[in-house]
């Protein structure tokens, strides 16, 4: 089993607190590794209540913004995703996230973290439905691939940073080629 990662969108600060939707569900991503879809099912990371999830910066375990087990970080289960706010504290870490933001230069899109238990594949293996997994945490990243939708696969969490880099100067250089073109 491995470590995966997807995006979202985030609402905009308000004050000292990040909110928005960690998770969507029943939305198809745009394609993972240009391989397959997926979606994440209404349920699929069960009951939270005493789980440890943490808020980092960018997949990085050394950047934690906020976690569940110290009641900085609230995860909340709704009809169109997991939402979740956060209480950012006075760190240079958190005034740096509440400033990016404030200024637009992080744009509020999300990432999660978390192990697949249980999926169902179509038969051409080009749609994955995620039934059961365990979430591991959520990241505030720059420029996530697709926003509010999937964007990446990886392998354990200390490899999560890299692969989001990879990823975004892919999306990046894609963009730069269809621009050029136009």
């Amino acid at each position: 089993m491995s470590f995966e990662t997807r995006s979202v969108a985030m609402d905009a600060p308000t004050g000292d607190k990040l909110v928005g939707t960690a998770i969507p569900y029943g939305r198809w991503s745009e394609p993972i590794g240009g391989q397959f879809r997926e979606r994440i099912e209404r349920g699929a990371f069960g009951d939270l209540a005493g789980a440890d999830i943490k808020l980092l910066y960018m997949h990085d375990p050394s950047e934690v913004l906020a976690r569940t087990k110290s009641g900085t970080l609230r995860l909340r289960d709704s009809a169109g995703g997991l939402r979740f706010e956060a209480d950012l504290a006075d760190t240079s870490r958190g005034r740096d996230v509440r400033e990016l933001i404030r200024r637009g230069d992080l744009t509020g899109e999300m990432s999660f973290g978390f192990y697949v238990d249980r999926d169902e594949w179509n038969a051409k293996r080009t749609e994955r439905t995620v039934k059961a997994a365990r979430l591991v945490e959520v990241s505030v990243v720059v420029d996530a691939a697709y926003g509010d939708r999937t964007n990446s696969s990886l392998r354990d969490v200390s490899a999560a940073a890299h692969e989001a880099a990879r990823l975004r100067l892919e999306l990046h250089k894609a963009r730069m080629e269809r621009w050029l073109t136009n």
